[in-house]
C-alpha cells in the first residue's frame, strides 16, 4: 500500500462576529492544530474562497500543499444573511457538497435543527463551542479524509 502524505486540511469558519471568531481561533491555537483557519465574514467571501480552491487550488503560495477546505464551521445566524440559505448553496454545488459542515448556533430552534439535519450536516453545536468539541470535530473529519485518500486494497 502506498502511503499518502498527511497534509492538514483548511478549516473554513463562516462567522460574522469578531468575538466568536477569536474564540474558535483560540481553540485551534490551544490545541496546536496544524490546520490553517480561513475566516469568511459573509456568504460571498465564503463562496469565493471555496470556488477558488476548487478551481485553481489554495489561495497563497505558503499553502500550496494544502488540501483546501476540509471542514466548514457555519454560523446559521449571520447578520443580514440566512445561514440556512448558505447551507443550501453549499449542498447544491456538486464541487462543494461533500465538504463536512458543522453548524454553530446560539439557538436550539427545532426548525433550524430539522433543516440542517436534512442537509446532511456533520454536527450541530451551541455556541460557544469549547476546545474539546472543536478538537473532536476536526480529528473525526481528518480521519474521514485519511480513509477517503487511502488507496483501495488489491484483490
Amino acid at each position: 500500500m502506498t502511503m499518502i502524505p498527511q497534509v492538514p486540511m483548511d478549516i473554513l469558519l463562516i462567522e460574522d462576529r469578531d468575538d466568536e471568531i477569536r474564540r474558535v481561533e483560540d481553540a485551534v491555537n490551544t490545541m496546536k492544530l496544524k490546520n490553517r483557519m480561513v475566516v469568511a465574514k459573509n456568504p460571498s467571501e465564503a463562496l469565493m474562497y471555496l470556488r477558488q480552491c476548487v478551481a485553481v487550488g489554495p489561495f497563497d503560495e505558503h499553502h500550496q500543499d494544502a488540501l483546501g477546505p476540509g471542514l466548514i464551521l457555519l454560523d446559521v445566524n449571520l447578520e443580514g444573511h440566512r445561514g440556512l440559505d448558505v447551507l443550501h448553496d453549499l449542498r447544491s454545488d456538486p464541487h462543494l457538497m461533500t465538504i463536512p459542515i458543522v453548524i454553530l448556533t446560539d439557538s436550539l430552534e427545532e426548525t433550524d435543527l430539522t433543516c440542517t439535519m436534512a442537509h446532511g450536516v456533520t454536527g450541530y453545536f451551541l455556541k460557544p463551542m469549547d476546545a474539546a468539541q472543536l478538537r473532536k470535530v476536526v480529528r473525526d473529519v481528518e480521519e474521514h479524509w485519511t480513509l477517503l485518500a487511502a488507496e483501495p486494497c488489491a484483490n
